[in-house]
């Protein structure tokens, strides 16, 4: 089984979470005691004494030994690794010292971020054994603010597509129904914090890939603005609009991992030199008198019928919370949405990233998945002309749609208009995937998924806020409230640990 495979290539993982050090962690709770739901109540919990950090690592590793075999949501699991850092958390904040709300929190990765002496493949046959020198910048903040590694997650080959498939480490499962398609191309981590596997993950998103995985699974995930998060050591799909983002089970465990990533780096050319928002503050404030946008012609287009429906239920609960619901009109839109030749600036940038290593290896279908592959024949019939023009258009477009925020704080669609399909089906079920996704990466600006319901048969479905460039804030702010006041977060998939 892949999941089995994905295992053994781990690093030492440990079998039983049953050590001397783990049932004394414990000792001051009852047996029946539940885990911490969430990082603040994980933190809360470690500073009580109720865990440590060494017993809340053994617990989630024993729950990827459990359910990683029917996910298959791991490539590696850096099992002895995250309890070494575990105990020095531990040790630490014996000795006084506490690095925030992070410290002791065990973590995931997609595996196209760098991690220093563990295996980063990219989700790729061609890079199995490769182990990078230091880690992702996003992955170093991480661990300096406290977070403990549980592993490295499962993705689409290159983070190309959103079918949570992958032909060298196996397909991942949707925990919710592993029939049906995690989305992509963050799947992994997508279904290890669905499943609760973790407390939380970075995913990166270039056309959708946090958001719909989000939307799939039933969790959160926010595509903050281009250059919020610094991308250096995350192996690029399109440099310029590809992102890394925080990937959870709440609005406010997203905003404590956007708090720890987001910031300047030098070493990323794309990275903003501003300083980051008070995120977790944000999600304490009221969303009343902000104004939310349904963009006349686009926000419900082509979406299934109990998708809309949960949407329309989503903005009646925005307009108890405060919020004003206004429609507006951005007719750019229905251009964008003419997909080949916007999905085709994503692609002739991902041509040039990657064309070389594409070409040395001879396109080897036993090398490259079939998603790669089409890519790679897609791009080769693009003309560098059609490329040229929509590049030289797009500071037009960014202006265009970001007027918009002059009338309306942020945008509602659903981030998805379909629930997951069939894991094991193409075309429709994927077809109208990027619809709400693409647009938004292409100019750049930060989104946000969250749950907002279920279908008929109780599938999660998502629904997508989008703000202005480095309002974060806002969509925390909306995403927090409307959390609070619904139950969608509440519900549990059939495959979950905790």
């Amino acid at each position: 089984m892949s999941g089995g495979r994905a295992l053994q290539r781990g690093r030492s993982f440990p079998l039983c979470p049953t050590s001397a050090a783990h049932m004394h962690a414990r000792s001051s709770s009852s047996a029946g005691d539940r885990p911490p739901q969430s990082i603040a109540e994980a933190g809360a919990a470690l500073r009580a004494g109720a865990w440590s950090a060494e017993a809340l690592a053994r617990y989630y590793l024993e729950g990827i030994r459990r359910l990683n075999p029917q996910l298959n949501a791991f490539i590696t699991v850096t099992g002895n690794e995250a309890l070494a850092a575990a105990q020095e958390r531990d040790a630490e904040l014996k000795r006084g010292i506490d690095r925030g709300p992070l410290h002791g929190i065990p973590v995931v990765y997609k595996d196209n971020f760098d991690t220093a002496g563990v295996p980063t493949t990219i989700g790729s046959e061609l890079f199995r054994w490769r182990v990078p020198d230091r880690d992702a910048t996003a992955v170093a903040r991480l661990k300096a603010a406290g977070a403990v590694m549980l592993g490295k997650t499962n993705m689409n080959e290159f983070a190309a597509g959103l079918t949570g498939t992958n032909q060298a480490f196996g397909d991942i499962h949707n925990p919710w129904n592993p029939a049906r398609s995690p989305g992509g191309s963050s799947g992994g981590t997508g279904a290890a914090v669905a499943a609760g596997l973790c407390l939380g993950g970075l995913g990166s998103d270039t056309s959708g890939s946090i958001r719909i995985p989000a939307s799939w699974q039933g969790i959160v995930g926010l595509r903050p603005t281009f250059g919020r998060v610094s991308c250096f050591g995350v192996f690029p799909r399109a440099p310029s609009l590809d992102c890394a983002g925080p990937m959870a089970r709440s609005v406010a465990d997203t905003a404590l991992l956007l708090s720890a990533v987001a910031g300047p780096d030098p070493r990323d050319p794309h990275c903003l030199d501003r300083p980051r928002g008070d995120y977790a503050a944000a999600c304490e404030r009221s969303p009343a008198g902000l104004r939310l946008g349904v963009i006349d012609g686009y926000s419900f287009h082509d979406v299934d019928p109990d998708v809309g429906d949960a949407v329309e239920r989503a903005l009646r609960v925005f307009v108890r919370l405060g919020v004003a619901v206004r429609t507006v009109r951005l007719p750019l839109l229905q251009d964008l949405l003419t997909v080949p030749p916007l999905f085709g600036f994503l692609l002739a940038e991902f041509a040039e990233v990657f064309g070389e290593l594409y070409r040395r290896a001879n396109g080897a279908p036993d090398v490259f998945g079939p998603i790669v592959r089409a890519d790679m024949e897609f791009a080769a019939g693009l003309r560098r002309r059609d490329y040229e023009e929509l590049r030289a258009q797009r500071p037009h477009h960014i202006a265009e749609i970001r007027a918009v925020f002059e009338e309306v704080d942020a945008l509602i669609t659903p981030t998805m208009p379909n629930v997951a399909p069939e894991l094991a089906t193409g075309g429709e079920g994927y077809r109208r995937g990027r619809h709400f996704n693409l647009p938004f990466a292409y100019v750049g600006l930060p989104a946000l998924s969250m749950p907002c319901g279920f279908d008929r048969e109780g599938l999660p479905i998502g629904l997508q806020l989008v703000a202005d460039f480095l309002q974060e804030e806002t969509l925390l702010t909306l995403g927090a409230a409307f959390e609070g006041a619904t139950d969608a977060r509440r519900q549990r998939p059939l495959l979950a640990w905790s």
